[in-house]
């Protein structure tokens, strides 16, 4: 069996940048909830962990694709991206524990770093999806 054509990539390259940011609006969303006091602590944490799952299963799908050898690049670089979006998620959750344990300087680094990935990955992402709209055009 043939594997993918380069366009047969970009298309499916680009349906999991829609599905990641899916999952961004939601993050940004339950981050600014949780900000404000709308929800708790626990719900936040709730929330994030279903989406860090749904960014799971977009990895996995994502990584068992066969794309052609000079869309092999492109591939990692998107893999490398979903994993800025996945440990920013983790370092979010880290923060909401540290928070409940009351290590306050803790949970403010955690917090930071969370912020400085969402913001490393909302650039990478917007690149790439430049990039693969470039391409399929």
């Amino acid at each position: 069996m043939f594997g993918m054509t380069k366009k047969q990539f970009l298309k499916k390259s680009k349906n999991c940048l829609n599905d990641t940011g899916i999952q961004l609006i939601l993050t940004r969303e339950i981050l600014n909830k949780e900000d404000n006091g709308e929800i708790s602590a626990d719900e936040t944490y709730r929330e994030l962990d279903k989406i860090r799952k749904n960014m799971e299963s977009i990895f996995f799908r994502f990584e068992g694709r066969k794309p052609p050898s000079k869309c092999k690049p492109m591939q990692i670089e998107i893999l490398k991206t979903l994993i800025i979006l996945q440990d920013a998620l983790v370092a979010r959750s880290e923060y909401l524990i540290l928070s409940k344990k009351g290590l306050t300087q803790e949970a403010r680094a955690e917090k930071l770093k969370s912020l400085q990935m969402l913001e490393s990955f909302r650039e990478k992402f917007k690149n790439l999806s430049h990039k693969i709209d470039l391409y399929l055009r």
